[in-house]
């Protein structure tokens, strides 16, 4: 049987000390996930098709590492 999530909640993304963590808070609970910042935006760069994306994501990985 399938049942469908309570949808109402926030998510929140953070870059922390070169990490993507993004938690989804809602209604009794919440979770969390933290990612390598600089693999997160290597796959993004994958997922988009085209070299635009790749340069503008070249600079965010450039400004996260200071």
């Amino acid at each position: 049987m399938e049942k469908e999530l309570y949808k109402a909640g926030e998510v929140v993304v953070q870059m922390i000390n070169e990490d993507l963590v993004i938690t989804y808070q809602g209604k009794g609970g919440s979770v969390s996930v933290k990612l390598e910042g600089e693999y997160f935006l290597d796959k993004l760069a994958e997922a988009i098709p085209g070299q635009i994306d790749d340069a503008v994501i070249d600079i965010i990985k450039s400004a996260l590492k200071g």
